[in-house]
């Protein structure tokens, strides 16, 4: 598995390119934050692994295959004995970022709708999953806006007052 973590190339949100050193970057963030030694803990992992399937990501897709480096570290996961919040956060990390990209391509009924789905799947890991969504975005050179628009955005979400048009 080590291979994977020294993929990748300088990019916009990661210029960091490497796996590895976003991982790092994560980790860090995770430290800073107050958390229990549980949560603590469980976010380790879910860094660990959450980005370590891009490069697999990439090379199913030469081969026709869609499938989202979350998923594949999350099948990875079912192999150990790790908490099942852990396996949902890797699986769905990148969600709230699509929400968020939906509604800045004018889709926001979609994107709320998509928010909404997701809430509703990881209802109690929720704070879990925005702890995370946190030590994520703060790295390399990200845009923090999917943070504001998802603090801005999830009272409705939370209330079902979704855009009816």
């Amino acid at each position: 598995m080590s291979g994977r973590f020294f993929w990748g190339q300088p990019r916009p949100g990661h210029p960091e390119g490497l796996v590895l050193l976003h991982i790092r970057e994560v980790l860090d963030n995770i430290d800073n934050m107050e958390l229990t030694e549980n949560d603590r803990k469980d976010l380790r992992i879910v860094a660990i692994v959450h980005d370590t399937f891009k490069v697999d990501q990439e090379l199913l897709s030469h081969e026709g295959i869609s499938v989202h480096h979350g998923h594949l570290a999350a099948h990875f996961l079912s192999q150990w004995a790790v908490s099942s919040r852990v396996k949902d956060i890797v699986y769905w990390h990148d969600e709230a970022f699509y929400c968020w990209k939906m509604a800045q391509m004018g889709m926001e009924k979609d994107a709320l709708n998509r928010l909404y789905r997701l809430f509703n799947r990881l209802k109690t890991n929720w704070p879990f999953f925005n702890a995370f969504f946190q030590a994520d975005t703060w790295t390399g050179d990200k845009d923090p806006s999917p943070l504001a628009w998802l603090k801005q955005c999830l009272p409705r979400v939370l209330e079902r007052r979704l855009l009816s048009h």
